[in-house]
C-alpha cells in the first residue's frame, strides 16, 4: 500500500493543485492523507467536503510536526511506502510511477524538482554531520545521470519505505521547520542509499527568480543547530568541536554580511538579521518547537 502525506498551512489554492496532481498519478495512490496545521484561510472548511482523502486537523506544529503526524498515521495503518510532500509542489502524472521503478535500488527515493518558471532546481548534497558542513553536488556531477545519490532528505516528494521508518522512527517535531527533512534523510541513509530520480519530476510553486528571504526560515535554520549536534552525538558519541561551533556562528555572520548587497527590501534585511541573532541565543538555550515569536 502506498500512502501520500501532504502537510498544509494557509495555502488552500496550492493545496488544491497539489491534491489534483496526486489524484491524477498514473500509479494510483491507495491512500491520501492531508495534515492540516491549523489553517485559518478556509482550508479546514474546504477539506470537510472531501471524501476521497483522510484529513487530520491539528494545531500548527510546523512542517516537522505535520510530517510526524502524517508519517506516523500512514505507517501505523499499514502503508508499505509513504510519499511525503508540502502543499506547494505538484507531481507530474508519472512521478510516482518513475520513483517506484527504482524501488529495488533504494528505500528512500526523491523526485527531481523544477521551478514553476521551468528552471531545474538542482538539489543534492552530502552532509558531513560531524563538522556541520554540506557538500553540494555540482551540475557536472548530476547532469548526465538518471539517478544520483545523496545522504540527506527533502520533504518535497520523498518516497520512503516502511522498513526504513521502522528503523529510524518518525520526523522530529522539535525542529518545527528547517532541517527536519535533512536529518530524516540522513538517518535513512544509515540503512539505504538515499537517491534522486531525475525522470520523476515535481513542480515547485516558487520561481527561480523569487527574491524574498523568510526571516522565520533563517531563524529555525540557525536555532536548530543544537539538534544537529544532538544527532551527531547519538550517531558518533561526540558533540561538535569548538571549531565547528565557531564556523556555525561565522556562517550566520557571513549570511548577514551578504544581505547588504542583495536586492531585498531594507525591512526584510533587518528582520533576517534579527532572526539570525535571536537564533544564536535560542540555540544556546536548546529551545525547540515553535519559538520564533
Amino acid at each position: 500500500m502506498i500512502s501520500a502525506v501532504i502537510v498544509t498551512y494557509n495555502r488552500l489554492s496550492l493545496l488544491k493543485e497539489c491534491l489534483l496532481a496526486v489524484h491524477n498519478q498514473t500509479r494510483k495512490l491507495d491512500q491520501v492523507i492531508v495534515v492540516n496545521n491549523g489553517s485559518t484561510d478556509g482550508t479546514t472548511e474546504w477539506l470537510k467536503s472531501k471524501t476521497d482523502i483522510y484529513i487530520i486537523n491539528q494545531e500548527n506544529c510546523g512542517g516537522a510536526g505535520g510530517f510526524n503526524t502524517g508519517v506516523k498515521f500512514a505507517y501505523e495503518n499499514g502503508a508499505d511506502w509513504v510519499w511525503v510532500m508540502d502543499d506547494d509542489v505538484k507531481a507530474e502524472k508519472n512521478c510516482l510511477e518513475e520513483l517506484l521503478k527504482y524501488s529495488h535500488v533504494s528505500l528512500c527515493l526523491h523526485p527531481a524538482r523544477i521551478c514553476s518558471d521551468g528552471v531545474d532546481y538542482i538539489w543534492g548534497e552530502f552532509l558531513d554531520l560531524k563538522n556541520y558542513k554540506k557538500y553540494v553536488l555540482s551540475d557536472f556531477e548530476v547532469k548526465n545521470k538518471d539517478i544520483y545519490f545523496v545522504n540527506v532528505g527533502c520533504f518535497e516528494g520523498m518516497l520512503i519505505n516502511s522498513k526504513i521508518i521502522a528503523k529510524i522512527g518518525f520526523p522530529d517535531t522539535r525542529f518545527f521547520i528547517a532541517g527536519d527533512d535533512t536529518i530524516y534523510g540522513y538517518l535513512a541513509n544509515q540503512f539505504t542509499n538515499v537517491c534522486c530520480i531525475k525522470t520523476a519530476k515535481m513542480i515547485r510553486a516558487k520561481k527561480s527568480t523569487d527574491q524574498f528571504v523568510s526571516p522565520m526560515y533563517f531563524y529555525y535554520l540557525y536555532r536548530n543547530f543544537h539538534l544537529y549536534e544532538e544527532y551527531n552525538n547519538k550517531l558518533t558519541g561526540e558533540g561538535f568541536s569548538r571549531i565547528t561551533k565557531f564556523k556555525y556562528v561565522l556562517t550566520g555572520i557571513v549570511v548577514i554580511a551578504k544581505l547588504i548587497i542583495k536586492p531585498y527590501t531594507f525591512i526584510n534585511k533587518i528582520n533576517v538579521v534579527k532572526a539570525i541573532l535571536k537564533a544564536f541565543f535560542h540555540s544556546k538555550l536548546k529551545m525547540t518547537n515553535s519559538t520564533y515569536n
